[in-house]
Formats: structure tokens, sequence, C-alpha cells
């Protein structure tokens, strides 16, 4: 399996997450534009994993473990919500946090498993 850079999943997720927490102060404060800064903030993360599992996908003859096969499957759920989001057919806000904090989980659930 390619390795995978741990330290950069982690920044992605904590700056992320930074993102999330100023788009919600800026939707307290009646930004407009608060919903369009929310989906941006997912940018990085959605941009990473995405070149990350095109990576792999290349590479057909590595195979993905079991935590990789669920944050992969988190990822896809990312993907179309934020995708839907940006296309204002609906708006989960909530939904992408859960999934972005299960994804936070199951890298760390990773990291405890390999030491």
């Amino acid at each position: 399996m390619l390795k995978s850079l741990k330290k950069t999943d982690i920044y992605i997720i904590y700056f992320t997450a930074a993102a999330i927490i100023l788009s919600g102060f800026l939707r307290l404060t009646g930004f407009n534009y608060s919903n369009y800064f929310f989906n941006f903030a997912l940018l990085p993360y959605v941009v990473t994993r995405g070149l990350y599992y095109l990576t792999v996908w290349r590479k057909s003859n590595e195979k993905l473990n079991a935590n990789a096969k669920n944050r992969l499957y988190v990822y896809i759920a990312v993907f179309i919500t934020v995708l839907l989001s940006v296309l204002d057919f609906f708006s989960a806000d909530f939904f992408v946090i859960f999934l972005i904090m299960v994804d936070f989980l199951l890298l760390q659930n990773k990291e405890e498993n390999n030491e």
C-alpha cells in the first residue's frame, strides 16, 4: 500500500476544522457568503484526499487495507455532499462535519493500531 502522509492528513483536517469554525463565526455575524466560505473551507480536504485516491487508482496493483477503504467511503460521502451543497440542491453542513470527524477518528485508529 502507498505510504499515507499521516502528518499531512492531520494538518489538513485541523485546517479544515479551523476554517469551518471561522465560517460558523461568519454565519453568526450575518455574513451573506458564509455558505460559500463553508464549502471553500472543505476544498483542501477534498482535493488532497482525491489526489491520494487518484494516485492509488493509477497504481492498480496496490490494494487498500480495511481502514483505507473506510476512509474512501467517507471521502465519497463528503465529496457527494459538498457537490450537492455547492449546486444548491441541499445543505447538510452538520453531516459534512460529522463525516470529517469520522475520518479523523479512522486516522487516529490507524495510528494507534500501527504502534
